[in-house]
């Protein structure tokens, strides 16, 4: 069997993560192919290259709706590529590569398959994209065989905005390989995470050494929530709610300036470090003592589950797929999306109770049992094969 995924934007992400993980779990069984579009940061052909997966380039497929030519252009240029490698499967990734290649792999008596990383009619777009963007999905819909959620709650938005017929859905769940997760010792990763930035971390540390992390992993996308996460910060510290603490995100994008603003409007800068992007980010999670996610929108994030693997607890939005891997009070906390005043709560809770955090620590570890890699893999392979 020979299968081609496709994806828009060769960034470090979730739905990158994903392609790279079922084309090496795939890769001694089947043929792969993997074609990646013209945005990011092109991070995902380090990974492709390490893992030696075979991938193609192509120059036209973006991420945005605001260039028709371009959109045009990048549909001939999927077409060809299905049209010359012969594929038993497309497979894509991302709402544009979801429209563009469906109707070329169609055009050509391709089988599709479609995964969906968090229903993009929901995101941070004003009502009249959403509305182009939900059009879109409903349209494609019918040139897929299969959509892959990776959340039953993505299932549940397509069936309630009827994006797509409930026998065309499946839910795959993400993976992680846990045993090749390869996490630094708390004092390591400390100790590089820093970088530039290091003089700062210094400074707190060496004043206070018992100094507490606060910090997630996030690309710099509303979805993400950061300006929650500054202001939570803000609250913590104005109210002192806790002391001994610094406050760090691993991450970069186009965000920047607005964050960087709000450190600075809110006195935060020897408090709040934006580290930018890392390779390899989750190595350094065990520097955290919280790891906390204030998303607006998710899919089943990756980093949810490398914050349960490498024992660090809890506290993320209750969006998307988090409900399904964080029970609210039994493995970590969920709070309320938009709401810094309840992050601050929660994570100043924490800090405070450590028997709490261990039972967090310990009930993750028995929840990840549901989500390893093998299953995601098997799962997608039998969905292949009954198409």
């Amino acid at each position: 069997m020979k299968i081609l995924y496709i994806i828009t934007q060769s960034e470090l992400g979730g739905a990158q993560k994903n392609v790279l993980d079922l084309a090496c779990g795939l890769k001694g069984k089947c043929e792969i192919l993997v074609a990646v579009g013209a945005d990011g940061s092109g991070g995902f052909f380090n990974w492709l290259e390490e893992k030696k997966v075979s991938y193609v380039k192509l120059r036209w497929l973006r991420r945005g709706v605001t260039n028709p030519l371009a959109d045009l252009m990048g549909l001939r240029e999927i077409f060809k590529l299905i049209k010359k490698e012969r594929p038993d499967i497309v497979h894509l990734h991302s709402s544009k590569a979801g429209f563009s290649g469906s109707i070329a792999a169609k055009l050509l008596g391709v089988k599709v398959v479609y995964t969906v990383h968090g229903a993009v009619f929901e995101a941070v777009f004003s009502a009249p994209v959403k509305k182009l963007y939900l059009w879109l999905e409903k349209f494609s819909a019918h040139f897929i065989d299969k959509i892959i959620c990776v959340s039953q709650n993505d299932k549940k938005l397509w069936l309630k905005y009827k994006a797509a017929p409930e026998e065309k859905l499946a839910v795959v769940h993400n993976g992680l390989d846990y045993q090749t997760l390869n996490f630094l010792p708390k004092d390591e990763a400390r100790e590089n995470l820093f970088g530039a930035s290091a003089p700062l971390f210094e400074a707190a540390r060496g004043s206070k050494p018992d100094l507490k992390i606060i910090g997630t992993i996030a690309n710099f996308y509303p979805e993400k929530g950061l300006p929650y996460f500054i202001q939570a910060a803000e609250i913590i510290l104005k109210n002192r709610l806790a002391d001994n603490l610094i406050f760090v995100v691993i991450g970069e994008g186009d965000e920047r300036p607005l964050l960087e603003t709000m450190i600075k409007e809110n006195h935060l800068e020897k408090k709040f470090i934006l580290t930018g992007k890392i390779d390899n980010a989750a190595r350094y999670l065990k520097a955290f003592d919280i790891f906390i996610l204030p998303s607006v929108k998710e899919g089943l994030p990756y980093t949810i589950l490398e914050a349960m693997a490498a024992g660090v607890p809890i506290v993320a939005s209750w969006v998307g797929g988090i409900p399904e891997m964080i029970e609210n009070g039994k493995n970590g906390f969920l709070v309320l999306p938009h709401n810094p005043e309840m992050l601050a709560e929660k994570i100043a809770e924490l800090l405070h109770n450590h028997d709490l955090t261990q039972h967090f620590v310990q009930n993750s570890q028995i929840k990840l049992t549901e989500f390893s890699l093998e299953k995601m893999v098997s799962e997608t392979e039998a969905l292949y094969k009954n198409i």
